[in-house]
C-alpha cells in the first residue's frame, strides 16, 4: 500500500475536523465521489480532478489551498480532562482542529521570525499532593511577576509566556486539554464554556503542563492536584483568606458574587477552595454544595466576570506581518484560514 501523500493527510485532517466518516463525506458529495475513492485519496493511490477537489473543499468547509499546505503537525502527550466519556469522532475532530490551527500558527511564527521558546518555571520534583500544587502556583506567579492581584486575562498571561492558547468547539463533556507540538506547549479550552469556566480550565491544564505528576498516580488525585493549582493561581491563599476570613460557617450570596466578579473564579470554585484551605468544615461544605445545586447554579451561576478571554497573539502576528509587508493579503488570509474576500471584509479598516 502506498504511503499517504501530503494531500491525503490534509484530506484526512479536514474530514476528521468535520467529524465525518468516509460514507458521511460521500453522502455530502451527493455521489460525485464514493467512499472507496475517498479512502484511496487519503492513502495516496488516487487523486481527485479539479471538479472533485473543489467539491471536497466545499463539502468540508475549507479552502482548496488547505489541501496543499504542509503535512499536519503531530500532537504529543495529548491528554483530555474527560477523555473516557468523549466519543471517538469528537476526540478526532478536536485533535484535528488543534493540528490545523497549530500548523498555521507555527508557520506564521516561522515566516515572521517570531518563534518564542517556552521555559517551565517549576522544578522537576514530583508532585503527589495538592498542597504542593498550592505552593507551586505561588511560585509560578512570582517567577512570572504577576503580583498578588487578580489576573485580568489568563489567556494573555499564558501567551506572554510562550504558551499557545486556543479555543475549540466541543460538547458539554469537553472542558479542555493540553498537548505539545514540536516542543511548543499548547492549552486548549472549549469555546462554548462561560468565561470563568474557561479561565479555570486554562489554569487547570496549565497545572497538568507544568507540574511533574507521576503517570501512575490515581486519576482523581491528579485532578485534585490540578484543581488546587488552578484555584491557587487564580486566587492566592493569602489574598483569599484576607477577603474570606480564616473560618466561616456560611457565606452570603452577595459576597460570593463580588469575589467571582473581582477574581474571575466561579462561586463553586470559591466554595471548593474554602474547603481546601480549611475555612469551612466538611459539614458546611456539603451543605453549601447541596444549596448550590438546588438553586440551579450548576447550570447558571449569578454574577459575571467583566473581562472576556480572547486568544489574540496569532491574529496579531499575522496582521502585524501584513502591516509590515512581510505577508501578502493572500498569505494572511490563508494563515487565518479565511477566504480572501472574507478576510478583506473583516479587516477592512486595517487594510486601509
Amino acid at each position: 500500500m502506498p504511503a499517504p501523500t501530503p494531500f491525503g493527510s490534509r484530506l484526512q485532517l479536514a474530514r476528521k475536523m468535520a467529524g465525518l466518516s468516509y460514507q458521511g463525506l460521500a453522502d455530502k458529495l451527493n455521489g460525485l465521489v464514493t467512499k472507496q475513492a475517498l479512502h484511496k485519496y487519503e492513502q495516496g493511490s488516487m487523486h481527485p480532478d479539479s471538479e472533485k477537489l473543489i467539491a471536497l473543499a466545499n463539502a468540508l468547509d475549507v479552502t482548496v489551498n488547505f489541501f496543499f499546505r504542509s503535512e499536519p503537525v503531530k500532537l504529543e502527550g495529548i491528554e483530555f480532562r474527560k477523555q473516557v466519556s468523549l466519543p471517538v469522532k469528537e476526540r478526532e475532530s478536536i485533535e484535528s482542529h488543534i493540528a490545523d490551527t497549530m500548523g498555521r500558527y507555527l508557520e506564521a511564527e516561522r515566516l515572521l521570525g517570531a518563534t518564542k521558546k517556552f521555559v517551565n518555571p517549576v522544578p522537576s520534583e514530583e508532585v503527589t499532593d495538592p498542597e504542593q500544587a498550592e505552593e507551586l502556583a505561588d511560585l509560578v506567579r512570582r517567577k512570572w511577576k504577576l503580583g498578588v492581584d487578580a489576573i485580568p486575562s489568563v489567556y494573555e498571561t499564558l501567551e506572554q509566556q510562550a504558551i499557545k492558547v486556543m479555543e475549540c468547539a466541543g460538547s458539554v463533556k469537553f472542558d479542555g486539554l493540553h498537548t505539545r507540538v514540536d516542543g511548543h506547549m499548547v492549552v486548549v479550552v472549549n469555546e462554548e464554556k462561560d468565561v470563568v469556566r474557561k479561565r479555570f480550565t486554562a489554569c487547570h491544564e496549565l497545572g497538568h503542563a507544568l507540574l511533574n505528576i507521576p503517570e501512575d498516580l490515581d486519576h482523581k488525585v491528579k485532578e485534585r492536584i490540578c484543581h488546587r493549582f488552578a484555584g491557587a493561581f487564580l486566587f492566592p491563599r493569602k489574598q483569599f483568606i484576607d477577603r474570606v476570613g480564616p473560618k466561616r460557617a456560611r457565606f452570603m450570596l452577595d459576597e460570593l458574587v463580588e469575589w467571582k466578579q473581582s477574581w474571575g473564579i466561579s462561586i463553586k470554585a470559591i466554595i471548593l477552595r474554602s474547603h481546601d484551605l480549611g475555612i469551612i468544615n466538611d459539614a458546611t461544605f456539603k451543605r453549601m454544595l447541596i444549596a448550590y445545586n438546588q438553586a440551579g447554579y450548576s447550570k447558571n451561576e449569578p454574577g459575571a466576570y467583566p473581562v472576556e478571554e480572547r486568544t489574540v497573539r496569532f491574529e496579531q502576528l499575522v496582521l502585524g506581518g501584513l502591516a509590515k509587508d512581510i505577508l501578502s493579503i493572500n498569505q494572511s488570509a490563508d494563515l487565518l484560514n479565511m477566504k480572501v474576500g472574507v478576510f478583506r471584509k473583516k479587516y477592512a479598516t486595517a487594510l486601509q
